[in-house]
């Protein structure tokens, strides 16, 4: 079923995009910034809808300057904000701080307008927790991994597709639970597993050497919160602890306070009118979401709209990279049907 829904999303891409339907929704929608959500560069399996080529990225990139419309995320909301019509706009942005974002220095997507938004108390230090749950999956010195009591059975991860249901159920499972809770099952979880790092292992995250090497190239540097909490499930002291951190932590390192925030994981369940009013009082000027759309005129700088970009999204069933797919998607009328199929 999955595969047929796939072509069927595929087909209508097709249609939409080249009979010119898609530009008419655009035409007659308006204005709209579409902000697009990416987290690591690289070209190893991923566990997680997280990672994306860097020959993929370099291929949007070229599609979306072919039609004039990548910005960086200020001048995108400047277009918004402006009387005269502008077709849609794009903005690239990556979360969490890892190593691999340092690709955008590289020869073909040099000069790309970015926002890198940084969780400051993992750089230079551990993963976020979702890599090392998977990074302790792959180095595990032990098979069996035996969460019955917690109501998600039992895992061989000797077999891959064990360690793929694995982390298909528990990341969904740990991100409901309290904070306190979720690290207490996180470190159960890593004590069973008795992971190794391997040797001579390249570092997940930048260090803020890195992080300067990206300021200094033209990328925007965002907060993201000091440790990636969920700031719907700590009190209020730790939210505006882990908010307030950050931004102290960006303005050490760079010498300028950050403009820039995006929620961890910013799903509408992450974070609350609370948390929107201390982004606000830490003096940041926009907030993103990961909730996905597409950004219109009136639309809060602190409830930005963003768009998954990942290696297989905009892949059609046969493999190929789908401009139709990814315009369709984005910022036209398979957008629009999506949304209100979800809604």
């Amino acid at each position: 079923m999955t595969k047929f829904n796939g072509w069927i999303r595929y087909l209508f891409a097709l249609a939409f995009h080249y009979s010119g339907l898609d530009a008419v929704y655009r035409l007659l929608a308006g204005r709209g910034l579409v902000v697009l959500m990416l987290h690591r560069l690289r070209d190893e399996h991923d566990y997680y809808p997280l990672s994306t080529h860097c020959d993929t990225l370099a291929r949007l990139i070229e599609w979306m300057r072919a039609q004039d419309a990548l910005v960086a995320l200020d001048q995108g909301l400047a277009r918004l904000a402006e009387g005269k019509r502008h077709p849609v706009s794009y903005a690239i942005t990556l979360d969490d701080g890892y190593r691999d974002n340092l690709r955008l220095l590289q020869p073909a997507l040099a000069g790309t307008p970015a926002t890198v938004y940084v969780a400051t108390g993992h750089i230079g230090g551990e993963p976020i927790w979702a890599y090392r749950l998977s990074r302790a999956v792959e180095t595990r010195s032990q098979d069996l991994l035996d969460l019955a009591e917690h109501g998600l059975g039992r895992f061989d991860l000797s077999v891959p597709s064990e360690r793929v249901r694995a982390l298909d159920l528990i990341p969904p499972w740990l991100k409901q639970l309290a904070h306190d809770d979720f690290e207490l099952r996180l470190e159960e979880i890593l004590r069973q597993l008795r992971p190794a790092e391997p040797e001579g292992a390249a570092p997940d995250m930048m260090d803020w050497s890195d992080v300067r090497t990206l300021d200094e190239n033209g990328i925007e540097i965002g907060g993201h919160t000091c440790s990636h909490v969920l700031l719907s499930r700590v009190d209020d002291a730790t939210a505006r602890s882990e908010i307030e951190g950050c931004t102290r932590d960006i303005e050490r390192e760079l010498g300028r306070h950050p403009r820039h925030f995006a929620y961890p994981n910013g799903t509408a369940q992450d974070f609350g009118s609370r948390d929107v009013d201390l982004v606000k009082r830490a003096g940041y000027a926009t907030a993103a979401t990961s909730i996905e759309g597409i950004n219109r005129p009136g639309t809060s700088p602190y409830l930005l709209l963003r768009h998954n970009v990942h290696e297989a999204r905009y892949r059609a069933p046969h493999g190929e990279l789908s401009r139709a797919l990814f315009f369709s998607e984005t910022s036209g009328l398979l957008g629009m049907l999506r949304a209100r199929r979800v809604a």
